[in-house]
């Protein structure tokens, strides 16, 4: 928290000057106040292998078709003559979409953002990336930025990023809102520039976890092989396989020892949990309340209506966590930590404002003007009351 809130201040005390500092320091990048805001489409966009550029185009057309399905109407309700009811979504007018560029470049993060953003009608969105060893992007992120018609980046990382987004800088707006995942400086940076009232976040991203539910002994590989994927993420992320099944432990266990002794890089947590039965299953996977939760096998399967607490939901046996993440349309940017009991992932409703609408003419019914007269005098709200009262005096003399 002193690292970040120091960060914030100084950006916004002194702006590009702090941010190039920061840079230089946290990326071992020198850049110059022209090089922060760059527009890649003044470059031409790359040609990647054939299979590259098909893979990314399909998960473009699947996230934007999910979001297209799922992005929520306006709506009215006319309960009695004289008034009308309504919901009216609103997009936010410009967002920041924080993308991390650490270890793997995750340019399936940077569609899962970008995509709900404009499907939601957002018109201004910047992309902010930290540079990573100079100026130049790789061709995969440059290719998916002119694929989704993205005219701002902002070359920053980490919590002068934040910070940039949510103060601004010279001739850069600041945003509404800030999404994406990112380090503890990046999630530290989103709530505290929340706690400051300058923009909203869509989520705190923790690390990444998995909890799958497996029945079925035959599907043990791909129970194995999705722990392993969501362990291979950091060395905080974690996966949980829960079966009350002894055979079903025993070869998932096996598999993920024998993949784990071979493997280099460093893998997080993974545990393996027997239960008495489905029911016990249910109620540790909804205390946990996952990022991901897997089932797999008839059984686990047929508890899908049991599941209450879970980002997102994968079931059947080709429902790895992997779709999710890049092909199959929802948003992979999901509530972490348990904060799935009360948190949804990503989606159009993240970039737009819910706006109630209450709209009246000379019908409304005489009560709707006692009943509010009757409960401001409860409450003992007399310009409450009064506002009411001119209303119904002077409709009953323009009746009169």
């Amino acid at each position: 928290m002193p690292t970040v809130n120091e960060i914030l201040d100084q950006i916004q005390l002194r702006g590009i000057e702090a941010a190039l500092e920061y840079t230089q320091s946290f990326d071992g990048v020198l850049l110059t106040a022209d090089d922060i805001v760059w527009d890649p489409t003044v470059v031409t966009p790359p040609r990647l292998p054939p299979e590259e550029m098909a893979a990314l185009t399909f998960a473009r057309d699947n996230i934007w078709r999910f979001h297209e399905a799922t992005r929520p109407q306006n709506m009215t309700v006319t309960p009695h003559p004289g008034i009308t009811l309504g919901e009216r979504y609103v997009p936010l007018q410009r967002v920041g979409i924080y993308v991390p560029n650490g270890g793997y470049p995750l340019v399936s993060s940077l569609l899962m953002q970008v995509i709900p953003a404009q499907v939601a009608g957002v018109k201004d969105i910047v992309v902010a990336i930290a540079p990573k060893g100079g100026l130049e992007l790789e061709p995969r992120w440059l290719f998916a930025l002119h694929m989704l018609g993205v005219r701002q980046v902002l070359r920053l990382g980490g919590a002068q990023a934040i910070a940039s987004l949510a103060y601004g800088l010279q001739r850069f707006p600041p945003v509404d809102m800030i999404t994406g995942p990112g380090n503890r400086f990046v999630t530290e940076a989103k709530q505290e520039v929340f706690r400051r009232g300058l923009c909203g976040i869509d989520l705190t991203a923790g690390p990444s976890e998995v909890l799958v539910i497996i029945s079925d002994p035959n599907l043990a590989t791909n129970a194995a092989y999705d722990l392993l994927a969501q362990a291979e993420h950091a060395h905080d992320a974690k996966g949980i396989m829960v079966t009350w099944c002894p055979e079903v432990k025993s070869a998932v266990e096996t598999i993920v020892i024998q993949e784990t002794s071979q493997h280099q890089k460093p893998l997080g947590q993974i545990e393996f949990h027997l239960v008495d039965s489905p029911i016990q299953a249910v109620s540790l996977a909804n205390q946990v309340a996952p990022e991901h939760l897997g089932l797999m096998g008839d059984e686990a399967e047929a508890l899908e209506n049991e599941i209450r607490t879970a980002g997102a939901l994968f079931v059947g046996p080709y429902s790895g966590q992997a779709l999710g993440d890049y092909t199959a349309g929802p948003s992979h940017v999901l509530p972490t930590g348990g904060s799935a009991r009360f948190l949804s992932g990503l989606t159009t409703r993240t970039f737009m404002r819910r706006m109630s609408v209450i709209h009246t003419t000379d019908d409304l019914p005489e009560n709707y003007l006692t009943h509010t007269q009757q409960l401001a005098h409860l409450e003992g709200l007399h310009y409450h009351e009064k506002s009411m009262k001119v209303r119904h005096y002077a409709r009953e003399g323009n009746q009169s």
